[in-house]
């Protein structure tokens, strides 16, 4: 059976254009051997998102080159989209039957909230994720050690990236009353969603703002003050502590003009702890310096007048995410294949070779005919 296989991606139906992908080792050489640029000849290596006018047979199409496949888009009609199928099937190729738009990735990519997100995704669809298996399994065939490490960063980048392709970070503001919280979530979401005010206890329930930063969903969770406090206000209190035990990240907000600042609870590990200095724009004698924020481990912020929200928001991007992948890696992007992946790892860190490939064998199992 042929490793590269040819599916029609726009619904089935006449249509204006339709678009054809090729997806597999041979794709490019295929499109090479089947479609003639109107200009220069096409490369020997496929140059990503780059598009090419030109033919197929006698029909005028674009040729586009994404990740591990080739798309092909045509003329709208039945028979042409037929004919273009046929030409590659005629060359090697297996037509693929059930419409990715049904698959588990598909679905996700539909619900990309960001352009990044959707391209690590996209590039998952294309064969990223499926091809480093199959890199992987090589490695245990030859070298089962040095399979090790590549399993380790794919699980990592599963775990950190791969369960928020979709899914936001949860990032919740938490602090005393009256610190400026629903000031800075306004700040950093970048228009009014929490209600202001001076009153302590104004903010009573949660309020969720959906954001991005640098291309990274994120919840920004505005929460209740903690303190003491009877009645409705006490519910909106006990409603800011589940949050806070639920959050990839607390961003503790103390107030720079208090007299005394009231850190965080020890209860929250420190991996899950950033603490901020609000109203810089107003210290006056705090500290050593109202510069040295960062020399003791803290930063300074003016919800304000803005000055230090940059600073908070690659702060965020930079705990939450560590080690971004760089264009085109694998990731891990559903939890059936993270689990496979580290099942795999752990095998590997035992010495069980077989075991680990046995799982990794499993894992692509929306891209079963790349491994």
């Amino acid at each position: 059976m042929s490793d590269t296989v040819v599916s029609r991606l726009t619904p089935p139906g006449t249509g204006a254009i339709a678009t054809v992908e090729v997806r597999g080792p041979r794709a490019w050489e295929l499109a090479r051997q089947l479609f003639t640029p109107a200009g220069k000849p096409l490369p020997e290596s496929p140059e990503l998102n780059r598009f090419w006018f030109g033919t197929l047979g006698r029909d005028e199409v674009v040729l586009a080159a994404r990740g591990f496949a080739v798309e092909v888009h045509c003329h709208g009609g039945h028979r042409v989209v037929r004919w273009v199928v046929d030409q590659f099937l005629a060359n090697g190729c297996v037509e693929e039957r059930n419409p990715r738009s049904k698959s588990e990735g598909f679905a996700l990519l539909q619900r990309a909230p960001t352009l990044r997100t959707a391209s690590i995704l996209l590039d998952q669809m294309n064969g990223a994720f499926a091809n480093e298996v199959r890199r992987i399994l090589v490695l245990l065939e030859a070298d089962p050690a040095s399979a090790e490490e590549p399993l380790r960063r794919l699980a990592c980048l599963g775990d950190t990236v791969g369960r928020h392709l979709v899914e936001p970070w949860k990032v919740v503001v938490a602090g005393p009353p009256n610190v400026g919280k629903s000031s800075l979530v306004n700040a950093l979401a970048g228009y009014q969603r929490a209600v202001v005010s001076e009153v302590a206890g104004t903010t009573r329930d949660a309020v969720t703002v959906q954001t991005a930063f640098d291309g990274w969903p994120v919840e920004l969770i505005d929460t209740a003050g903690l303190r003491d406090a009877e009645g409705l206000e006490a519910e909106g209190i006990e409603r800011a502590e589940q949050e806070v035990t639920r959050a990839n990240l607390v961003l503790w907000v103390m107030d720079g003009t208090a007299p005394e600042m009231i850190r965080a609870s020890e209860t929250i590990p420190l991996a899950r702890l950033l603490t901020v200095i609000n109203k810089s724009d107003a210290v006056i004698g705090w500290g050593p310096d109202p510069r040295a924020g960062d020399a003791w481990g803290l930063l300074l912020v003016s919800a304000l007048t803005g000055q230090g929200v940059g600073s908070v928001a690659d702060e965020i991007v930079r705990r939450l995410v560590p080690n971004p992948p760089f264009p085109s890696a694998a990731v891990p992007y559903l939890p059936h294949l993270l689990d496979q992946v580290n099942s795999a790892l752990q095998s590997a860190s035992q010495g069980n070779w077989d075991a680990a490939k046995q799982h990794l064998r499993a894992a692509p199992a929306l891209d079963a005919h790349a491994v």
